[in-house]
């Protein structure tokens, strides 16, 4: 068993290493393995299919087939718990907004992205309606968008 192991895992390592078969930010995935075997890149397996992303990016420093996003998430609402001391000590203490940055795969219109997925361009990143409130922080951003799940949103 451990050999047949030893031969998989060289033959996995291989395939990466010498044939290129390295995913792309944006590509299926269903574990981080198959995102990138250096771990600097994760499946995010709540998405359609898996998405293979970076957490956490500058400005500018995505591989090529992606660019940086910046999302923010509202805090929690506590306002429920008002009688617990203990929630709104907690809610003090964060900041109203958290930001997370990632690098997810670049598009131009919605047949840049794979199945189940559109192009979300500038103001549908920040918009009401898909929840999405975030913003595209590279320098290079005009006319770019990123892959999300989900249908486009109909034209106005």
């Amino acid at each position: 068993m451990v050999r047949a192991m030893k031969y998989v895992s060289i033959i996995f390592i291989s395939c990466f290493m010498l044939f290129g078969c390295a995913k792309e930010i944006g590509d299926s995935c269903s574990r981080d393995m198959n995102c990138s075997v250096d771990g600097d890149r994760t499946c995010d397996g709540t998405q359609p299919g898996g998405y293979c992303l970076i957490i956490t990016c500058s400005p500018d420093e995505c591989p090529s087939e992606a660019v940086c996003a910046e999302f923010t998430t509202p805090s929690p609402n506590f306002e429920a718990d008002s009688d617990s001391s203990e929630s709104q000590g907690l809610y003090a203490r964060m900041a109203p907004n958290r930001t997370r940055t990632y690098c997810l795969r670049k598009c131009k219109k919605d047949k840049d992205c794979r199945d189940r997925y559109h192009c979300a361009m500038g103001a549908e990143l920040e918009d009401e309606v898909t929840g999405l409130n975030g913003l595209i922080i590279d320098s290079t951003w005009q006319g770019l968008g990123v892959c999300v799940p989900g249908k486009p949103l109909p034209e106005k």
